[in-house]
């Protein structure tokens, strides 16, 4: 299986593509939200934030699927966005992303790369401009104006063979792909409206000489791709990216010092992706006087990446990182007052090279070693995961350098590593198939990482793996269930040698606010408050899907097509000192912004239900929690100092709200099924916390009852304690009953503290009796 992903972020938005940009040939973007055949509303996952809500701490998850039937994943939370793809054919999946001048993150596979600016307009893979049309008008339906044509499955692959038949004639007949015109008759027609290039101008005042750079591919024929070129004097005078063809072409430059990145890829006769390499040159020169030496890139001395790990494996996962900075030193202001911003968003200080290519499967990748920069500043990274055939274990391996090491020859050791025995839970009528998506960060050193592309993993499973172990690194690790729910867990800081289990999916799956720990310059907003007070602002936000892990939040996530998308509805209701204060459809959060000084009592209550071909169980949730906002109530919940809330200010602190919660270990199967005969379930009632900051009142009481008719009668289960009687820790105990093999138990939790806080909560579907599971 090869899928690729390629990211390119050149200049914080100031990234100008130069080739012609002629009369669009195909119109339609995509849609927003599963694929179908037009535009839907934007699918968000299952904690929208109200229109009433302030800077919101819920998350939530739009899908746009490209003309080539893609799925760009853009994951919102906190206000920062992350973007994952999911490619339509994994044969078909590279990809290169970049921000245009304006700052819109563009998506390209690479079929259409050929083909763009030719055949193919850069605006057609401009994620941000839809999601924001949609958010501002929604989609237009008059094709003869500027509408957004129709997209449908069929379209999508009738536009990828035609892309792949004009690249395998090119490569058949020995020409640079792109050359021939793709046959796009059939295809959605597109609005007459041309759209000018920016030239490739330098600031004004520089002297210029012309360059002239020379690219040879990894067989030392004419290359074909493209070349961005920063001055590291200062990217404020260039910072562009040029064409390369036939492995030539010439620039005119201001003088001074420069840095070049080329990035290009193969294809094969059927006009399949096959192979991806990188030429960098960390450091040149362009002379005010005398002989501009030609700048040689070739592609010969690049070298294949290998990882040496102490047990054999496969690659699944190659991502590499160049980021290239200037000399100088800037603030946003100064860059602002001395560069136009392009007719788009504001231009930010320090402008760079932040390039990523990212590659799932076993593609072969190359990069040329070159030193460490003498004119401002060059950072590496490579992450490697690979693992055995039976999926087994695998090793997912990070490494950071000042320069481009030699990416045959690294290694990892037992020394190195942290274990993690992964459990993957997933609904039993949902496909065999998820995802994983993982990422490490330097947090003392924070670099861009926008996009990346879903691992294939095989679901239900157990995995081992071994992750690296990097000073100041933490791992943001996600896993999307074979049902397209997302689970996140919270940032790790992992040791060398420490041994670590983790369920991902475990059930019942239900809505609830959890336990949560807070990383160091964790870049993923995990620190932001679903559940606190500061002054009169009170927010609580509910992620639907939360799984056995008390970190990890559970929403969902994408769905292959329109015909398995989901059916959900929730109801959001707010009661003050008794009194409702309103009741929400939709919406998975409350908030008021005159909560009294004096505290008060809430009661919410929250209901959810979900129907999807996909998803058997945990189908439909009632939760109620009642909770005080009193001094006494709040007593010891200031949020940790490494949190953030809805309100606060220096002289605002945050409160954790004293809300209990709920966490589970159902013993199922990892197919969410158990046999007849006696079931048992540990139970843990505790407080949402942030670093152990939160209520720590004392569980007075808690109570579990199981259903096997629906609802309509009750039995109570055994409850032991297994702590403290007021740790809230416990075993719960009934018996499945064989004369029920087939069908599905609920559940219902409830559970009090000693300053007035209760909560009841009802999982309908919970689990699926079997025969023999």
């Amino acid at each position: 299986m090869k899928q690729t992903a390629r990211s390119h972020s050149a200049g914080h938005g100031r990234l100008r593509r130069l080739r012609p940009l002629p009369t669009v040939l195909v119109a339609a973007l995509g849609v927003i939200g599963a694929a179908a055949p037009s535009i839907a509303a934007p699918t968000a996952d299952a904690s929208p934030t109200p229109a009433a809500a302030k800077s919101s701490s819920a998350s939530t998850t739009q899908t746009v699927t490209l003309v080539t039937g893609d799925r760009v994943i853009v994951t919102t939370v906190g206000g920062q966005t992350h973007y994952t793809i999911d490619p339509a054919v994994p044969g078909d999946a590279a990809f290169q992303s970049y921000r245009d001048a304006q700052g819109d993150y563009h998506v390209i596979p690479a079929l259409a790369q050929p083909f763009l600016g030719s055949t193919l307009n850069p605006a057609l893979f401009d994620i941000t401009a839809e999601l924001r049309a949609h958010a501002q008008t929604g989609p237009k339906s008059d094709a003869k104006s500027d509408a957004v044509a129709e997209v449908s499955p069929q379209s999508s692959a009738r536009l990828v063979a035609a892309l792949r038949q004009a690249i395998g004639a090119d490569v058949r007949a020995g020409r640079r792909a792109g050359t021939t015109v793709p046959h796009l008759t059939g295809l959605p027609a597109a609005p007459r409206t041309a759209i000018a290039a920016a030239p490739a101008t330098a600031a004004p005042g520089h002297p210029q000489r012309f360059l002239q750079v020379d690219v040879t591919d990894r067989s030392g024929h004419p290359a074909n791709g493209t070349a961005t070129l920063i001055n590291t004097d200062s990217s404020l005078t260039f910072l562009y990216p040029v064409t390369i063809n036939g492995g030539v072409d010439r620039v005119a430059l201001p003088v001074g010092n420069y840095s070049i990145l080329f990035d290009s890829e193969t294809y094969d006769a059927q006009g399949d992706t096959t192979s991806g390499y990188v030429l960098t040159k960390t450091d040149f020169s362009v002379p005010a006087t005398g002989t501009v030496p030609d700048v040689v890139l070739d592609g010969r001395t690049a070298v294949p990446v290998h990882v040496a790990t102490p047990q054999a494996a496969t690659a699944q996962l190659i991502s590499v990182g160049w980021f290239r900075k200037d000399a100088s030193a800037r603030t946003a202001a100064s860059a602002k007052a001395v560069v136009p911003d392009g007719g788009g968003g504001d231009p930010l200080g320090d402008p760079s090279i932040d390039f990523n290519y990212s590659a799932t499967g076993n593609m072969p990748f190359a990069m040329n070693p070159q030193p460490a920069a003498k004119v401002g500043t060059l950072s590496s990274e490579v992450q490697w995961m690979g693992g055995d055939a039976k999926g087994t274990y695998r090793y997912d391996t990070a490494f950071t350098a000042s320069d481009v090491p030699d990416i045959s020859a690294l290694k990892v050791t037992p020394a190195q590593l942290a274990t993690e025995h992964n459990h993957y839970y997933t609904d039993p009528a949902a496909p065999k198939q998820g995802g994983v998506d993982e990422i490490p960060t330097d947090y003392a050193n924070p670099l861009p990482v926008t996009m990346s592309a879903l691992v294939p993993q095989s679901m239900p499973a157990d995995v081992t793996e071994y992750l690296s172990v990097l000073p100041n690194a933490v791992w943001s690790q996600d896993a999307y269930d074979s049902a397209n729910i997302e689970f996140v867990a919270d940032p790790a800081v992992l040791k060398a040698g420490s041994t670590s289990s983790i369920d991902w999916g475990r059930g019942p799956l239900a809505p609830g606010v959890g336990r949560h720990t807070i990383t160091p310059g964790a870049n993923d907003a995990s620190g932001y408050c679903q559940a606190c007070l500061a002054g009169a602002d009170l927010q609580l936000s509910f992620n639907d899907f939360n799984d056995s892990a008390p970190g990890q939040k559970g929403a969902a996530a994408f769905w292959p097509d329109a015909s398995s998308a989901p059916q959900e509805s929730t109801t959001m209701s707010g009661y003050q000192n008794g009194q409702l204060l309103g009741t929400t459809p939709n919406s998975s959060s409350f908030s008021i912004s005159d909560a009294p000084a004096a505290g008060a009592q809430y009661k919410v209550v929250y209901d959810t239900s979900v129907t999807a071909p996909y998803l058997s169980e945990s189908t439909s949730a009632d939760t109620t929690l009642v909770f005080s906002t009193t001094p006494a109530a709040e007593a010891g919940a200031a949020l940790t100092p490494l949190g953030s809330c809805t309100g606060q200010s220096p002289v605002t602190p945050c409160q954790v709200l004293p809300l209990l919660n709920i966490n589970t270990q159902l013993a199922v199967s990892e197919s969410g099924t158990a046999a007849a005969g006696t079931e048992t379930m540990g139970l843990s009632i505790g407080h949402v916390s942030y670093n152990g900051t939160g209520s720590h009142a004392a569980i007075t009481s808690a109570g579990v009852q199981v259903s096997f008719d629906g609802g309509k009668t009750w039995q109570t289960a055994d409850l032991a304690q297994t702590g403290a009687a007021t740790a809230g820790s416990y075993t719960a105990s009934w018996t499945n009953p064989a004369a029920d093999t087939g069908s599905y138990p609920s559940i219902r939790i409830t559970a009090t503290d000693a300053v007035g806080g209760s909560i009841s909560q009802t999982v309908n579907n919970a689990y699926e009796i079997v025969k023999g599971a």
